[in-house]
């Protein structure tokens, strides 16, 4: 059947846009600047001192080696993040540690992406009028601009990703996405001119590639392009062309891009990802497949209907999943969400766009809400989903073939986008100031003990060095109400062990028997582990009062219950030098973690030290030899340098000192057997 011929209007050049369009987009994007500038005055939080007061990361040369070494932080922790890094290195390096700076950067990242996310919209429409043109289908209605206009415009302003852009920290899944959005958006002009025509045949899978692996270096979530991609090709093309052919480059793409990755990845992933729930989890894998679905309703209804007593950084009160009737809402959460993508799928001929769109909400939740054990609830998540949610009601609401009076969508849009800056603008005045983000959090979430321990966190740090402040009993009451709950966690018990060394008063013996008790129970979390590896540092700097024989009892609990974390057992070696005086457990510690990680360098490092500091300086020398093997790009050009330096005045000392009768000193510099 020959197509019917397309109207007047769908002849006009393909890439010109509307008046005003620019303005209007630009108009967008100072109205976002403007509603998350109160939150510029904030401060960090959570994991942002990972980033931040990491020593790598604070760059203040143009030496080479510091930057790879910033670039190379997270190497061994089955991830690298090296642009991420570089970003936050370059953050430092021009503007130093005020937070104000690090979040302008975010900002303008945010921005980027709005404008990123326009123009992908704008090549999604034009692929579908194309594609219904073929068909003989009747012209959509509305302005293509003006609705891509819209959902960019909804998607800057949404109150559920005010945490992808203040939550400094999260800078690294925004920096993924501007090469997400890349990535599809020049897929999409490869693959309009391939629907047309047959031709470029090769541009397509160069495109994912290049978007994809240039994307990882950012985040993990880069890795999910060639899945975003896959989901256009089945809402809208069926991977053909317009001749009704298959279209290889597209299947070409998507088999040795998805999905070989895809089972190579799943195998990788199984070799270590059970074992390591078990450790550093409060739930199962089981568990955590029940409990999602349940966390992907809520994220549609923060996403769509999203309301300032909803919307907090914190969301630890969320009860697990035991089975599908505990909670009840368990089962409700999966029918719902399997019902609303078998709608999607059905939806697709005649509404390719919701089905597109709903289909990207849960690609994009691919590996936050399936086996990897991640924390179960965060926010920014929803960075890349939120979205496929507003296309896909869009595209119900304005989008249609059947004429629609234009006012009607157009003052949807404006009460929308009214709606979503008031929110939004209001959460980023609760992020303006820690403390009052942390009274806000606790006042949201009574249940979270997350939000009650920042507040708690808070009140110290604004006591300052004030031993006598009020800030510090009210943070003693907020960490005593929780401390003897079993969700608590361990850091309740260790900040009030801490603020009563910083106030010189005694310690109840009853808050380390409360950290020993909750370690034989079950797994420690990453807070918990940080929370253990802080009290003998504490201890060390006089902040904390000397307490061996309790902190000895809770590396021994620690150990077994954590799977021998390494960052325990770091530790307990430094613990087991400085405290115990056993240099010989000390040592073992070290090489055990060295064998079990051989690939991170501050485990190999601190093996070095030990090892100088007792004087076998061959083995020493060995191991700052292995450690050149990951000197990449000069990344631990400073580090090696140190321990050199060390094990030189160590040896040099080592001469000077008078030998004991009957010893041979030769035996030094040769490795012990």
């Amino acid at each position: 059947m020959t197509p019917t011929a397309p109207p007047r209007a769908a002849l006009a050049s393909p890439e010109a846009w509307k008046p005003g369009a620019p303005a209007l987009l630009s108009l967008l994007l100072a109205l976002t600047a403007l509603v998350y500038w109160p939150s510029l005055s904030g401060g960090y939080l959570f994991d942002d001192s990972y980033y931040i007061q990491n020593p790598a990361m604070q760059v203040t040369t143009l030496h080479p080696s510091d930057w790879a070494r910033a670039a190379f932080s997270q190497v061994g922790a089955k991830q690298f993040r090296g642009l991420s890094m570089l970003s936050f290195a370059a953050n430092y390096f021009f503007t130093g540690p005020d937070p104000w700076w690090f979040k302008v950067t975010n900002i303008a990242i945010h921005l980027l992406n709005g404008g990123l996310l326009f123009l992908l919209l704008r090549q999604l429409l034009r692929l579908h009028h194309e594609i219904r043109t073929t068909r003989g289908q009747p012209p959509l209605t509305l302005s293509i601009d003006g609705f891509a206009l819209a959902i960019a415009g909804l998607w800057l302003l949404a109150p559920i990703n005010l945490t992808g852009v203040a939550y400094i920290s999260q800078r690294i899944e925004a920096l993924a996405t501007v090469f997400v959005l890349a990535g599809i958006y020049f897929y999409l002009r490869w693959r309009r001119r391939n629907y047309a025509t047959g031709v470029a045949p090769h541009a397509g899978w160069g495109i994912v590639l290049t978007f994809t692996l240039i994307g990882l270096t950012a985040k993990e979530s880069a890795a999910l392009l060639p899945l975003f991609t896959a989901c256009i090709e089945f809402a809208l093309t069926g991977f053909r062309n317009q001749d009704g052919r298959w279209s290889k480059p597209a299947i070409f793409t998507h088999t040795v891009f998805l999905l070989v990755p895809m089972i190579v990845g799943t195998l990788w992933l199984s070799r270590w990802i059970f074992a390591a729930a078990d450790h550093f989890r409060t739930f199962t894998i089981g568990q955590r497949l029940l409990t999602e679905p349940r966390v992907l309703v809520a994220y549609i209804d923060w996403t769509l209907l999203p309301t300032l007593r909803q919307l907090t950084f914190y969301h630890d009160d969320l009860a697990i999943s035991h089975g599908l009737l505990s909670p009840p809402s368990t089962l409700a959460a999966i029918a719902f969400l399997v019902g609303l993508l078998a709608l999607a799928v059905w939806q697709r001929n005649r509404r390719p766009l919701f089905c597109l769109g709903m289909l990207w909400f849960f690609a994009g939740h691919a590996m936050t809400a399936t086996i990897i054990p991640l924390e179960l609830v965060f926010e920014h998540r929803n960075y890349f989903p939120s979205i496929g949610l507003l296309l896909a009601v869009a595209s119900v609401l304005g989008y249609q073939a059947r004429p629609v009076k234009a006012p009607i969508p157009t003052l949807a849009a404006v009460i929308a986008l009214a709606f979503f800056s008031t929110t939004t603008f209001a959460r980023s005045c609760e992020w303006s100031n820690p403390l009052r983000l942390a009274y806000a959090e606790a006042s949201k979430r009574p249940d979270s003990m997350r939000a009650q321990y920042a507040l708690a966190q808070s009140l110290i740090a604004s006591a300052g060095d004030d031993v006598r402040s009020p800030l510090l009993d009210r943070a003693k009451s907020i960490l005593n109400r929780s401390v003897y709950r079993n969700d608590s966690g361990l850091a309740p018990a260790q900040a009030l062990i801490f603020i009563a060394g910083r106030t010189h008063q005694p310690v109840d013996p009853r808050w380390w028997s409360e950290i020993v008790r909750k370690l034989k129970a079950g797994p420690p979390s990453q807070t918990d582990i940080q929370a253990i590896v802080f009290l003998p540092r504490c201890m060390r700097h006089d902040d904390c009062l000397f307490q061996p024989a309790q902190m000895l009892d809770v590396f021994l609990a620690a150990l077994p219950a954590s799977g021998d974390n390494p960052d325990i057992m770091s530790a307990y070696a430094e613990f087991a030098f400085d405290v115990l005086h056993d240099p010989a457990l000390a040592i073992h510690l070290s090489d055990d973690i060295v064998t079990r990680f051989p690939n991170s360098p501050t485990y190999r490092a601190n093996l070095v030290k030990a090892l100088i500091a007792i004087g076998r300086f061959g083995e020493a020398r060995h191991q700052i030899e292995l450690l050149g093997k990951f000197n990449r790009w000069g990344s631990l050009d400073d580090t090696i340098s140190t321990l050199e330096s060390l094990l030189g005045q160590a040896i040099a000392k080592s001469k000077l000192a008078p030998e004991p009768p009957g010893t041979d000193p030769s035996p030094a510099m040769s490795p012990s057997p």
